[in-house]
C-alpha cells in the first residue's frame, strides 16, 4: 500500500476521472498484448529478407503490418493500472481485466456477454459489477490521496 500512497497523486493527476480509470486499463491491456513475447525468438540467419519474384519487389504486393511496440509512456500506464489493481479483491480484479483485454480492438467495448459466461453471471450483472470495481478504484486513490495530503502538512 506504500507504493501505491506515493503514487496517489500522480495517478490522480493522469487519470482525472472515474471514466479515466476505464481508459487506463483499456489501454493496459493493449500495452500488455503489444508487448515482446515471453519466448525469445531466435535469428534464423544474418541475410535480410528479400522478394525472390522480381515482379513483387517494387510494392506491388500486400505487405504484412507488425504491431507497434509499446512506448515508455504505455508501459508507465500499465504499471499504474496494474498498482490500481492491486487496491481491488481477487474477484474484481479478474473480471476488470477480463473486461479490459475482451474490449481491446474491439470498437463497441468489452464483450459482456462473454465476460457474463466466464463469471457464471448475466451480462448486465457483469457490466455493473465492473462499474462498481471502477468507483472502487477512484474511491481508494481518492482516499489515498487526501491521506498524503495530511501526512506532507
Amino acid at each position: 500500500m506504500k507504493i501505491i500512497c506515493a503514487r496517489a497523486k500522480d495517478i490522480i493527476y493522469e487519470v482525472k476521472d472515474v471514466t479515466g480509470f476505464t481508459v487506463l486499463f483499456f489501454e493496459a491491456a493493449e500495452t500488455e498484448i503489444s508487448l515482446p513475447s515471453v519466448r525469445r525468438q531466435s535469428v534464423k540467419s544474418c541475410w535480410p529478407d528479400y522478394a525472390d519474384d522480381p515482379d513483387l519487389s517494387y510494392g506491388y504486393n500486400e505487405t504484412i503490418t507488425r504491431r507497434a511496440k509499446a512506448t515508455p509512456h504505455e508501459i508507465t500506464r500499465y504499471d499504474m493500472a496494474l498498482e490500481v489493481g492491486m487496491l481491488l479483491g481477487e474477484y474484481d480484479r479478474k473480471l476488470v481485466w477480463a473486461s479490459a483485454h475482451s474490449a481491446v480492438r474491439r470498437q463497441r467495448g468489452p464483450h459482456w456477454k462473454k465476460i457474463g459466461s466466464m463469471f457464471g453471471i448475466h451480462q448486465a450483472t457483469a457490466k455493473r459489477q465492473f462499474n462498481r470495481a471502477m468507483l472502487e478504484i477512484w474511491y481508494k486513490t481518492l482516499t489515498f490521496t487526501k491521506l498524503t495530503k495530511k501526512g506532507n502538512n
